[in-house]
């Protein structure tokens, strides 16, 4: 049993998607996985606890109850080195089995460490599907959440460079995500002016998320800051056969990503443009690897993790390191 913890309720977070997901595709690989609060996890219940959140982590570090730890926390990269926020998941990830980021270049980042490994984020391929048949004329789409570090101006997702690329290509654009977008945009009042702009910023359950990626053609995400590279929503529009316009730092390929450079206006511009004028073959080729992107591909590699651990924890991660070279490689997935 590999419970893994929880923030909040099942819902819009990333984290709590992701923990969703790992517990639905690890329990089809024969792990018997829960899902509970800290206050629920026992000593020497389990062999090791799958934990979400440095802060939890090091409490799970305090009551002696072995723990892998993955990094989902931006904020690392928005404060610094010299910052509480990392030093706690240095910490964590120190005082880890082995921990995961899933975003590369957190690897060199965080170089005071041996124990961080990268693991693909992934997509659930049989709910995000392709409609046969796309919209006629294109469409944007961004799903985000706005904001940073408690400031919903700071414009992290890059939502002026999409309505300015859409207004300049006249092309109609969708935002959607929590009321945190509201915000942002009560603060940005001047990007409500585009009228082929659509705001959807009342919390849409996954089925009308599903909904909307399938009436979108295009998605754009210049965003300037994530933990996740590929984040969720990229995997999302992936299996959804929607190319991308996006900013990627990472080596796995993702077809139909069009990757950006650096997030603004212009360079939106100029991939939405590169997209349509190869859109049908980008689309049939994304078609044909969608399914490499599942969590239950992701999954496999994981539970090869929990496994070497399982074996050969006791004798450190150099030696996990070196026994599971071909498991804990930097770009397994």
């Amino acid at each position: 049993m590999i419970p893994i913890k929880p923030v909040g309720q099942m819902g819009w977070g990333a984290v709590e998607k992701i923990t969703r997901e790992y517990q639905s595709s690890l329990a089809k690989l024969g792990h018997e996985v829960d899902i509970r609060f800290i206050n629920d996890v026992k000593t020497g219940e389990h062999e090791f606890v799958h934990v979400h959140m440095g802060n939890l982590a090091l409490e799970l570090g305090k009551r002696g109850i072995p723990y892998v730890f993955s990094l989902h926390d931006h904020h690392t990269e928005h404060y610094g080195k010299s910052s509480y926020c990392f030093k706690h998941n240095l910490e964590a990830m120190k005082g880890s089995i082995f921990s995961i980021t899933h975003a590369e270049h957190l690897l060199e980042y965080f170089n005071e460490t041996d124990k961080l490994f990268y693991l693909s984020h992934g997509v659930n391929t049989s709910f995000f599907t392709p409609v046969q048949e796309k919209p006629d004329g294109h469409r944007l789409l961004m799903v985000a959440n706005n904001g940073l570090a408690g400031d919903y101006g700071i414009d992290r997702k890059g939502f002026r460079y999409g309505v300015e690329a859409a207004k300049a290509l006249d092309l109609p654009i969708t935002i959607v995500g929590t009321d945190a977008n509201q915000r942002f945009f009560d603060l940005n009042r001047d990007l409500l002016e585009y009228p082929g702009l659509t705001v959807v910023a009342n919390n849409p359950n996954e089925d009308e998320l599903l909904k909307i990626y399938q009436s979108s053609t295009i998605f754009v995400h210049p965003s300037m800051l994530e933990a996740g590279h590929p984040n969720l929503t990229l995997m999302e529009a992936a299996s959804c056969c929607i190319p991308m316009a996006a900013t990627y730092f990472g080596t796995k390929k993702i077809t139909g990503l069009f990757e950006l450079a650096s997030p603004n206006t212009e360079l939106v511009i100029e991939k939405v443009r590169e997209i349509m004028s190869v859109y049908d073959a980008t689309v049939r080729d994304m078609a044909g690897v969608r399914d490499s992107y599942s969590w239950d591909c992701v999954c496999r590699t994981l539970s090869q993790m929990y496994h070497a651990v399982s074996a050969f924890h006791h004798l450190g991660s150099e030696a996990i390191r070196v026994k599971y070279a071909n498991v804990y490689e930097k770009t397994t997935i």
